[in-house]
């Protein structure tokens, strides 16, 4: 009986086979942690892909950094690894400035606004330029992280109790700009320093999206959190174009497909989530406040044309029909 069953078994394996590998294999990661929708959206394109390739394009997904930042797996994929980079469209303004106006601050007063213009004629315009700049091929610009606010330790009501204040940015001069729009001293830091510059008095305030706050826990180290909505955080998803070019063209499609569509379900995710996210930082003793607007909206203007940045933000602006 024994020899039976071990004969039956060795059958049923011959006929169904070892597993069958991926043809294709990215590798995708992010900073955030893994309740953050960014995340939760590469596992989307994740299942997309193995849906429409049946299984032979695989996506493994990497958060908390467990790849490295943002700008280590940009340099990981221009050097043609089988990875992705989540990045935002101030670190491509450095190939190409133009992008540069889509991270800027008061350009997009929603993610709709945001979403037209990803999609538009122009921005494919500046994509195909980025891949003839740079190298770095764009699957989709339409992954929305929510608007992003101030975090302080001491209320803000108007642009000049920002005077002083040391507020951490990124590195790109777009979010450098953003932070002397808010009226603070741009501290360019990482990510993955924040928690703990914060809590040992290095910087005084952080900009950040609602999920990304309660993902890094700045609500820990932080005690307000101001509306001042200064960026609408739209981010996208690049490969080197070494990587992209060993892809049929049907598959190329089918990828980029995939990224757009986890991109939309993402964003939804990320839409819906806001209000538990404040909620969630309330509950937290965090105090959580409006403010107007129009002072940061004015300094954000001439920033913007100190970029020289003006014809792009025509450019948005006319494909917005405003």
């Amino acid at each position: 009986m024994k020899h039976f069953v071990l004969a039956t078994a060795l059958a049923v394996s011959v006929v169904a086979g070892p597993a069958m590998a991926a043809d294709v294999t990215l590798r995708i990661g992010s900073v955030q942690a893994e309740s953050d929708p960014i995340i939760k959206g590469f596992n989307i394109f994740k299942d997309i892909l193995a849906e429409k390739t049946d299984g032979r394009i695989e996506v493994k997904v990497y958060p908390n950094g467990q790849l490295g930042d943002t700008q280590e797996l940009m340099d990981q994929a221009l050097a043609g690894a089988d990875v992705a980079a989540f990045t935002d469209p101030n670190l491509l303004a450095a190939f190409t400035p133009e992008l540069g106006i889509i991270g800027a601050p008061y350009v997009f007063a929603s993610y709709d606004e945001a979403d037209r213009f990803t999609s538009s004629a122009t921005f494919d315009e500046w994509a195909e330029q980025l891949r003839q700049d740079s190298g770095f091929v764009t699957l989709a610009f339409n992954w929305y992280q929510g608007p992003r606010n101030l975090m302080t330790n001491k209320p803000i009501n108007a642009r000049a109790d920002m005077e002083g204040v040391r507020l951490r940015t990124p590195g790109a001069p777009v979010w450098v700009a953003a932070g002397r729009a808010l009226g603070g001293v741009p501290t360019p830091l990482a990510w993955s320093e924040i928690y703990s510059a914060l809590q040992l008095g290095a910087i005084d305030a952080v900009e950040s999206q609602p999920a990304g706050a309660v993902g890094s826990r700045f609500y820990e180290v932080t005690k307000y959190l101001t509306k001042t909505e200064h960026i609408q955080l739209i981010t996208g998803i690049v490969v080197g174009d070494v990587w992209w070019s060993r892809l049929s063209a049907e598959d190329q499609a089918i990828v980029a497909d995939a990224a757009k569509e986890a991109g939309r379900q993402m964003s939804a995710m990320t839409i819906a989530q806001m209000d538990s996210d404040y909620a969630f930082m309330e509950e937290k003793g965090m105090t959580i406040s409006d403010i107007d607007k129009t002072e940061f909206r004015a300094a954000a203007e001439a920033e913007i044309e100190g970029l020289g940045l003006s014809d792009a933000l025509a450019a948005v602006q006319a494909e917005l029909n405003q």
